[in-house]
């Protein structure tokens, strides 16, 4: 009886001999996660046991996402539907294929199962900033010491790049902190220099098959990041400098504003000039600095849904703005050339708590003798809004609310090509609505119409946000499964079938079926001769159906690969 049975079968103890026997079943098939990674590319199922490092909803907010560890190594453990309450330390078994996504190995779950029992956490491992070290350790909970010598972010999230200062300096780490991120984990503070010790998973990036592996640690929380040591940001000396500097400009500033009082006389009438016109004007100004709100006219205030202006100087811009809208509003952006500041889109929030599509102009100006910013903005909620109908209009079908012809083959085309890239094989599916004229005939088009939003719905509900499905023509539905899920395609058929069934109404006059095609992609196939090959495999079905070979549903025990 192995050491890991023998843990597993004392914390299930208490539950009885159900619990005894399937914890032993469990236990007795599953294997080491060192050996278990040994099966990647096989597609063999795999049963793993171990502690969970990592809980349900910090890797990334959105979906089921772990980490395992045993006395072997340890791995991330991934799920589209799962949603189970792990934690940090729980006793788990998980069963599932090994694949490699993007570079990182994991293990796409079928099965997982909390084994009951006290949490222990195991303690991260001591790592140098080593890649070598690293890439012995994948998927573990680990913890490294190093210096900052650079960060930033993208659109996938925030990052930082650790050193040791004892090894080449090659040697570095990056420290990833998804947007998906489902801790509260700020690195903003976190400055170049900065001496950390930070404890975290280990993971690798490869984006492209030729591309060089990224070794990452990806914190739990932001109880896994430690300053041991700050730079200061400014020395001590220039602080006082700059002090006694500002406070000789006020005194010099308090001079000339005692011996100017026919210049601030003048200002004044030329100011209440400019707030007659800018009472006038149909778009909204606004002046800010420090924050604060400074001034504005009535169409500012109509547009945030104040009843005058008064209500607004004072408060803070910010309450308006939100994150990617501050940046507009900030006054410091330029065209191309450096010239006349650009017009940019961005979202206001009203003091009703709706909000509102705006087109910003924003620039640097004086306002009472401090430096302010003027901000001019127009209401283009309707321009959106028949912008965006034109473009539903143009790509979606109006019966089903799938992409039509157009939507469909403009997605997919770029999805083909993402799949070029990144060496995914697509699959093609084609499906037909069986009898639609029989059904329009016996019981009218509107039951028709019925009948095929009731395929449409079903599509939708069984794949995925990524997968992209249309109404090809009257009773032709085409989908294209991004991932290459030949697992899922062998079984849409069926999966499509048991949506129907379920979806369609008690009382329904007629039976609503399908056939269905489907075709392994070849990416370097044109989309149009793939859509003639499932196509033809549909109607082919359909055809041996006819000759009662097949029901009109059939189940695909293989996809066809790639010519």
């Amino acid at each position: 009886m192995t050491r890991r049975f023998v843990h597993v079968l004392a914390m299930v103890s208490a539950l009885g001999a159900p619990a005894m026997a399937a914890a032993q079943e469990a236990t007795a098939h599953s294997r080491s996660i060192a050996a278990a990674l040994a099966t990647e590319g096989t597609n063999t199922p795999v049963t793993i046991a171990g502690r969970a490092t990592v809980g349900a909803g910090q890797l990334q907010s959105r979906g089921f996402e772990v980490a395992v560890q045993d006395a072997s190594g340890g791995i991330r453990v991934f799920s589209r539907t799962l949603k189970l309450p792990v934690k940090e330390g729980d006793s788990v078994l998980a069963t599932g294929t090994i694949r490699r996504y993007r570079g990182d190995r994991e293990l796409l779950v079928t099965s997982f199962q909390i084994v009951p029992g006290q949490r222990r956490l195991p303690p991260p491992r001591d790592l140098a900033i080593d890649t070598a070290a690293m890439a012995r350790h994948p998927g573990e909970l680990v913890r490294v010491s190093g210096r900052v010598t650079a960060s930033g972010h993208s659109e996938g999230g925030r990052w930082i790049r650790l050193t040791d200062a004892r090894r080449p300096a090659s040697s570095t780490v990056t420290v990833w902190v998804p947007a998906n991120h489902g801790a509260q984990i700020d690195l903003t503070s976190i400055k170049a220099h900065d001496s950390l010790m930070i404890a975290g998973i280990v993971t690798s990036y490869q984006d492209n098959p030729d591309d060089q592996v990224v070794w990452q640690l990806v914190p739990r929380t932001m109880d896994d990041v430690i300053v041991m040591a700050s730079e200061p940001e400014w020395p001590a000396w220039l602080l006082w400098l700059l002090i006694g500097g500002g406070a000789a400009a006020l005194g010099v500033l308090a001079l000339v504003r005692l011996n100017s009082r026919r210049h601030l006389r003048t200002l004044r009438e030329t100011d209440a000039r400019y707030r007659q016109l800018l009472a006038l004007s149909p778009e909204a100004v606004l002046v800010h600095a420090n924050g604060k709100i400074l001034f504005t006219n009535p169409a500012a205030a109509e547009m945030l849904g104040l009843s005058n202006e008064e209500a607004l100087v004072g408060r803070p811009i910010d309450d308006f703005a939100d994150e990617d809208t501050r940046v507009a509003l900030a006054g410091q952006a330029t065209d191309d050339a450096g010239g006349r500041a650009p017009r940019v889109r961005g979202r206001l929030r009203t003091a009703g708590g709706g909000t509102l599509d705006v087109e910003i102009v924003s620039s640097p100006c004086v306002y009472h003798d401090q430096p302010a910013v003027v901000v001019l903005a127009r209401d283009i909620s309707a321009q959106l809004r028949y912008e965006r109908d034109l473009h539903a209009l143009a790509l979606i079908d109006e019966l089903t609310g799938l992409h039509n012809r157009r939507g469909f083959t403009l997605f997919a085309e770029q999805e083909l090509a993402r799949a070029r890239r990144h060496g995914r094989v697509p699959v093609l599916v084609f499906a037909d609505l069986d009898d639609l004229k029989g059904i329009n005939d016996l019981h009218g088009h509107a039951s028709g119409d019925t009948a095929i939003r009731l395929v449409a719905s079903a599509f939708k509900s069984i794949l995925r946000e990524a997968d992209i499905v249309a109404r090809w023509s009257g009773d032709e539905f085409v989908a294209l499964l991004s991932d290459g899920d030949q697992a899922a395609a062998r079984q849409i058929d069926a999966r499509l079938a048991s949506a129907i069934a379920s979806q369609s109404q008690p009382d329904l006059p007629y039976h609503v079926s399908v056939t269905v095609g489907t075709s392994t992609l070849d990416p370097m196939l044109a989309l149009r001769e793939a859509l003639e090959r499932a196509d033809a495999e549909l109607y082919s079905r359909k055809k041996y159906a006819r000759r009662g070979r097949l029901s009109p549903v059939t189940r695909i025990d293989a996809i066809r690969e790639p010519d």
